[in-house]
């Protein structure tokens, strides 16, 4: 599990298309609440917020949701590494 979460820093898209494939309640349950039509919300996050889209599911299938204090932890880290991502982990210097 704890390659698969590495592997999933460097590569959360293709992380989870596979869980997708292979357990498609872990992705899909997760927003199973939401009013829009179910595979919507996933693949958007799949699109434009692959690594947070990961950790929330994650949250929610082993910590019981963002409502607990560590399925939000987690939740905040992963948005945390998600804009380290984004600014491929450099501050921004103006010289």
């Amino acid at each position: 599990m704890c390659l698969l979460a590495a592997i999933g820093l460097l590569a959360p898209r293709l992380v989870l298309v596979l869980l997708w494939v292979i357990n498609s309640s872990f992705v899909l349950q997760p927003f199973s609440g939401a009013t829009v039509p179910n595979p919507v919300l996933p693949v958007l996050g799949l699109l434009f917020l692959p690594t947070t889209t990961l950790g929330y599911c994650w949250a929610v299938a082993s910590l019981g949701g963002v409502s607990s204090l560590s399925g939000l932890l987690v939740l905040l880290i992963v948005v945390i590494i998600y804009f380290g991502l984004i600014g491929n982990g450099r501050g921004a210097v103006c010289r």
